[in-house]
């Protein structure tokens, strides 16, 4: 038989799986052509002849995985679990496919959705629990990721891919496999999320701002983008210092503050709807998401206080299959008018209002909502210029809402997922609310 010295097999083995090993090393010992190394992480145990064991017991899967690749000299290797049985000719396809592969190629997989960089991140069903990864790929990307342990195949491909390697489709059919994973298990901590705030310069409510991004449930791989268009040194200088106290205290990934203009000064008897304002904010948004490259944007209002649990609830809507395809999906909170959620109902422009007693407590299709406190798919996001529609009084929040569902992508409200509004709202909602907030202050502009 001929061996390939480019590629490597490592098998994954579970403790629970030991009894579907051999399925996996007997397909492997039947291809056309061999990989050149053989490693298998298992629990304990000795190694099928001609293989090297790697011992996972009471450790992570990615450090077993890490030291599995450590183990192998090979420039790519086939992961896979045991149970996977590989037909005859996977090793030779595998060999045709990285000789043609160009440089910027990380990653065969066998996912049916489309693969480039984004639509990667949309997709809930990727099983990567078989895949050929390029070596320097994956240790330039920091190694296997250590923020899941189910799902860190996908986890890898989105680190993978977010440094710039590309993700094609494996063209081998696998015939049987170890059975799919619950897709939203572990996806809350494989995904990436980028938290957008605008600050203007109001000191009664940052320290509530700061308050939730210190005790908040967050993902692993979180970072912090942050607008100051305060206009005061003093505002700004307090701005870094939150933002260090949070990054350290949470461990964020990244922290991006931008110091940009002054706030929008609103005149007597002014609407919270002029569209001056609208296009003040669109600019300050606008200044931000094209840096933001995580896989969920929140987007966080400084004066609204959502419960601790909110990213978590609402980041878990992006892996229920019954909410795909998801684009967005916000909190509620008090619009201008007191009875009524900052929602609309998908009946046109921003859409008919939504009262509060007409909201349950699960999430619920809408046409648009508001960007205080609303999480969104940065696939979808990033290929949307913010702007206003203002002749039919769409703000970038409805106009960006308005794009996804013409592109297929449904926008939800989270009913169980209340908020207090300190600046634009009524006070009645803290009754609504998930938890207690401090008492409310007079708006700053």
């Amino acid at each position: 038989m001929t061996a390939t010295p480019d590629i490597a097999v490592i098998v994954l083995c579970r403790g629970d799986e030991s009894a579907r090993l051999a399925d996996t090393v007997n397909s492997i010992a039947s291809q056309n052509v061999a990989p050149g190394e053989h490693v298998v992480v298992q629990p304990d145990g000795g190694a099928p002849p001609g293989w090297t064991v790697v011992h996972g017991n009471g450790t992570h899967p990615a450090d077993a995985l890490d030291t599995a690749f450590s183990a192998t000299r090979a420039p790519w290797a086939i992961v896979t679990r045991a149970g996977q049985v590989l037909p005859p000719q996977y090793v030779a396809i595998t060999a045709n496919l990285i000789r043609t592969a160009p440089d910027v190629v990380g990653l065969l997989h066998h996912a049916d959705s489309a693969s480039d960089y984004w639509l990667l991140r949309t997709a809930n069903d990727v099983d990567l629990s078989t895949a050929v990864w390029r070596r320097i790929a994956v240790e330039v990307a920091g190694g296997w990721p250590h923020r899941c342990a189910e799902l860190l195949h996908y986890a890898l491909a989105l680190d993978v891919t977010a440094a710039g390697w590309q993700a094609v489709q494996h063209n081998a059919r696998l015939s049987t496999g170890p059975g799919d994973l619950d897709p939203r298990h572990d996806l809350w901590h494989a995904r990436s999320l980028g938290i957008v705030s605008l600050l203007a310069g109001r000191h009664s409510t940052s320290a509530r701002w700061e308050h939730f991004l210190l005790n908040a449930e967050l993902p692993a791989k979180t970072a912090l983008y942050v607008v100051d268009n305060s206009g005061s040194r003093e505002f700004t200088a307090h701005v870094y210092a939150a933002c260090e106290r949070i990054a350290v205290a949470r461990g964020l990934n990244h922290v991006d503050v931008g110091v940009t203009g002054q706030p929008y000064q609103m005149t007597p008897g002014q609407s919270y709807l002029d569209r001056g304002r609208n296009v003040h904010v669109a600019g300050l948004y606008s200044s931000v998401f094209p840096r933001v490259r995580e896989d969920l944007v929140l987007t966080l209002e400084d004066d609204i206080a959502p419960p601790l649990s909110a990213v978590r609830l609402l980041g878990d809507e992006f892996a229920d299959p019954r909410s795909r395809p998801l684009g967005a999906i916000s909190a509620i909170w008090d619009r201008v008018a007191s009875d009524y959620i900052c929602g609309g109902r998908d009946d046109g422009g921003w859409g008919s209002p939504i009262r509060w007693d007409e909201v349950p407590r699960e999430p619920m299709d809408v046409g648009c909502v508001g960007g205080a406190c609303t999480m969104w798919a940065n696939a979808v996001l990033s290929r949307q210029p913010v702007t206003v529609h203002w002749e039919t009084e769409l703000g970038w929040d409805g106009v960006l809402c308005t794009a996804m569902r013409q592109h297929g992508y449904r926008v939800r409200v989270h009913g169980g997922v209340r908020c207090v509004h300190h600046t634009g709202g009524n006070a009645r909602t803290t009754r609504q609310a998930s938890e207690p907030t401090p008492t409310d202050h007079a708006h700053e502009s």
